[in-house]
């Protein structure tokens, strides 16, 4: 997981086009080999990033992962514009766009939410209007870890 998280990240980056936004991405481990399906995961990072592209003008875009409490924690972290308290009961909805502005779909958080949910996982989100949001993911596997 720790070379396909690189190489997700390296992709990423390169679709951070404004100057004003730096992208992060925290790698704690030199391995961590998990039994999970590599394009899911690659999907869940992809989605949040590019969801949090959308939304973040100024500031950064943090994702990273560890392994704890046996499972997999996935973040996604930005500074963009939040999301309002009536909107963060609607964002995993199929169709919701809590900006219609916004190019997309509004697909993104609901995929995420089918994937992890059929990994017996938990999604969840923090965010307060401008100053942005923190997603979480949870996923229960075994992991082998060299830091």
């Amino acid at each position: 997981f720790a070379l396909d998280f690189e190489d997700i990240c390296n992709i990423l980056k390169r679709q951070i086009k404004n100057p004003d936004v730096k992208f992060i991405h925290d790698a704690p481990y030199t391995s961590c080999i998990v039994t999970i399906d590599k394009e899911r995961i690659s999907q869940l990072i992809t989605n949040l990033v590019i969801n949090a592209n959308k939304f973040t003008e100024k500031g950064h875009i943090r994702v990273g992962y560890s392994y704890a409490d046996k499972g997999l924690n996935i973040f996604c972290e930005d500074t963009g514009k939040g999301i309002s308290k009536e909107n963060k009961e609607k964002i995993f909805d199929r169709f919701f766009k809590g900006d219609e502005f916004a190019p997309g779909t509004g697909l993104g958080l609901s995929i995420c939410q089918k994937i992890v949910n059929q990994n017996n996982g938990r999604i969840t989100v923090e965010s307060e209007l401008g100053k942005g949001s923190t997603f979480r993911i949870w996923i229960p596997l075994e992991a082998k870890i060299i830091e």
